[in-house]
């Protein structure tokens, strides 16, 4: 089969899990050092975006999005498929340490309080409906997206908004928090499939580095612009893998990204010396927004079964102040 591209602007996905052509035995991968912990305090400032779009700015990199761009994107959505990106959110109870205090423990969970009322309802007027309290912590295997709020360095956010004057236990952050993408966010999705990648020393699920985008971008013809997203897919994860440390693309593609002008991404592979580093370098110094947990399977199934490697990605964060991150349906349309 014959890969044949189609053009527009928007997101970069690397999928590694479903073989299209035979595939060779792979080598193992050749070892190379992982980035350091200098490394990382450099591109603090090496990568930095801080008043790249004013001193007042707080979107980012989802500044590279244009009118244009979104424009080009809507054009790809011409079949009316549609895929979602979410995964299914799981009962987990609340973590103890929770229960006692009520404050974020950094632990996620979801639970439900549902009441049905009855007919007739002398309490609350409310014959025959029903309805349901929820709590949850977002950080974690739901599928997210991240604020720019969530990850401080040195007692800075992006854009050097102070930490320690930009919140409230009461009301959340006051700067940079996911109401800043009140406007969602529409962008132009590019799956690059990393078993047809014609490059038989990458064994299954190996990290994606800089040669291999470039190589996909050589093989299809595609180019990764600014104001696209960038995603990894190296088959199902497990439950509860994020990125860290065992993420799908290497931290080293960072500055390639800048480069690029990449505006949303995920599952970048932080380093040992550091597990916060790819938090801290993409959400503090570049502002690059980071879409945690989506669910990427069958949004790889059917980019094979259409044969179209790019789509219209919108995600909606609800308008919720002071969030550090909010679960989003991303959708993928075709």
């Amino acid at each position: 089969m014959i890969l044949k591209p189609t053009f527009g602007a928007g997101v970069l996905i690397i999928c590694c899990g479903l073989a299209l052509h035979a595939r060779q035995t792979p080598s193992a991968e050749t070892p190379r050092p992982e980035v350091t912990k200098a490394q990382v305090q450099r591109w603090m400032t090496e990568l930095s975006n801080w008043g790249r779009w004013g001193k007042d700015d707080q979107l980012g990199t989802l500044n590279l999005i244009t009118p244009e761009k979104r424009r080009q994107a809507q054009a790809l959505a011409k079949r009316g498929v549609v895929v979602s990106l979410e995964q299914p959110v799981a009962l987990v109870p609340m973590p103890e340490a929770t229960k006692r205090d009520g404050r974020s423990h950094a632990t996620s969970f979801y639970e439900i309080r549902f009441r049905t009322f009855p007919d007739p309802d002398l309490e609350t007027g409310n014959p025959g409906f029903s309805s349901d309290i929820k709590e949850y912590h977002v950080h974690g295997p739901m599928t997210h997206l991240d604020a720019l709020c969530h990850a401080s360095y040195q007692g800075k956010w992006y854009n050097g908004f102070v930490l320690a004057e930009g919140f409230s236990d009461q009301a959340g952050c006051s700067k940079l928090g996911t109401e800043a993408v009140k406007q969602g966010i529409v962008t132009r999705g590019i799956l690059v499939d990393m078993t047809r990648l014609k490059n038989p020393s990458r064994p299954a699920g190996a990290r994606a580095y800089v040669e291999d985008l470039e190589a996909w971008e050589r093989q299809t013809g595609l180019k990764v612009s600014p104001g696209d997203a960038l995603f990894v897919y190296n088959a199902p994860a497990p439950p509860g893998n994020r990125g860290g440390l065992g993420g799908s693309m290497d931290i080293s593609v960072l500055p390639w990204m800048k480069a690029r002008g990449v505006s949303i991404t995920s599952a970048i592979r932080s380093i040992p010396d550091d597990p916060r580093a790819n938090h801290v370098v993409t959400l503090v110094a570049m502002g690059l927004h980071l879409l945690d947990g989506p669910r990427l399977d069958e949004l790889a199934q059917t980019a094979a079964r259409l044969n179209q490697w790019e789509f219209l990605l919108v995600i909606a964060p609800p308008n919720v102040p002071g969030s550090t991150g909010e679960l989003v349906n991303p959708l993928a349309m075709f």
